[in-house]
């Protein structure tokens, strides 16, 4: 208790160094240290103390263990020195870095490492309250029971080369949510998942991934939601690669989906698909594109180049 003030003093000094009419404040902290600021929760709440209403970094160096809220902050960048992670500090209750109610939070670099109590559903990252998240170079694992990033709350949130693996689902996007490809445009990877990529209750998705590897299904899309998948490839699902049901809608271009164990693409249930120079072939379950029950639709499906049972006017 007594670092943790310390620290919060340390900081509040800081800032107030900078100056009342600062248009931007850097603060420093290394996790593991002595001295300084050795905790990102306390250079958190010294910039909530502060006043600033100018945009804000942390910059992270060492081994932080902690769950971090970032409540009402807007314009915050947390980056990462070569090797700096955040890891679960609630054996698996709670998520490592929740961000509610928030504008343009931006992480950087960072191996996120959750836990898992099995019961919690605890996630790597959450971007819930209409908040604003830009993910960039993190490697967010061990959610098992969770997610490795989480989209809810009509928020948005962009990814760009970020990698999420060994989590109950990679990539959750929920409740009018919507995910984009960010920063330079490099496709994130979600592999060695339950589920690669998964969305419902009206979510949208634009992006580029590699999703490989994922125990179940690789890209799970129900409850009237979209997704445009450009570039990226699906492969070695343990059952279809991608499903879409329930009046959803995935539009699949310039990509591969191959290899996956129960079939390539199925849809059902009034949702509809487009293909646009894209492979769905070699894939288990017999046929690589599949339309089932109820009034499924398909469009492009005569370039696929492999088998289909769908049907087009």
């Amino acid at each position: 208790m007594l670092t943790s003030i310390r620290e919060y003093a340390m900081a509040s000094v800081l800032l107030l160094l900078m100056g009342s009419t600062a248009h931007a404040a850097t603060l420093y902290v290394n996790c593991g240290a002595r001295e300084g600021l050795s905790r990102i929760g306390a250079a958190l709440k010294a910039l909530q103390s502060s006043g600033s209403h100018g945009p804000a970094t942390i910059n992270v160096s060492g081994a932080c263990k902690e769950n971090i809220v970032i409540q009402s902050m807007d314009r915050l960048t947390l980056t990462a020195a070569k090797g700096a992670s955040v890891s679960d500090a609630s054996s698996g209750t709670l998520t490592v870095i929740d961000i509610e109610d928030s504008r343009d939070v931006a992480i950087n670099g960072f191996t996120i490492n959750a836990g898992s109590d099995g019961v919690s559903g605890a996630n790597g990252i959450v971007c819930g309250d209409f908040s604003t998240c830009r993910l960039s170079g993190n490697v967010i694992q061990g959610a098992a029971s969770g997610a490795g990033f989480e989209v809810f709350g009509a928020s948005q949130a962009t990814l760009d080369g970020d990698t999420l693996q060994n989590n109950g689902s990679g990539l959750d996007v929920r409740s009018a949510s919507k995910v984009r490809v960010g920063g330079v445009g490099r496709p994130f990877t979600s592999r060695n998942n339950g589920r690669g990529i998964v969305m419902r209750r009206g979510a949208y998705a634009f992006i580029v991934a590699v999703v490989e590897n994922n125990s179940d299904v690789g890209v799970d899309v129900l409850w009237h939601s979209t997704l445009e998948l450009t570039s990226s490839s699906i492969s070695g699902s343990g059952s279809v690669g991608a499903v879409v049901g329930e009046g959803s809608f995935a539009r699949f271009s310039a990509s591969t989906i191959s290899g996956n164990a129960g079939g390539g693409v199925a849809y059902s249930d009034l949702s509809m698909g487009d293909f646009a120079e894209t492979t769905v072939s070699g894939n288990g379950g017999k046929t690589d594109v599949v339309c089932n029950p109820q009034f499924a639709a398909t469009r492009g499906t005569g370039g696929i180049g492999g088998t289909t049972n769908c049907v087009e006017p």
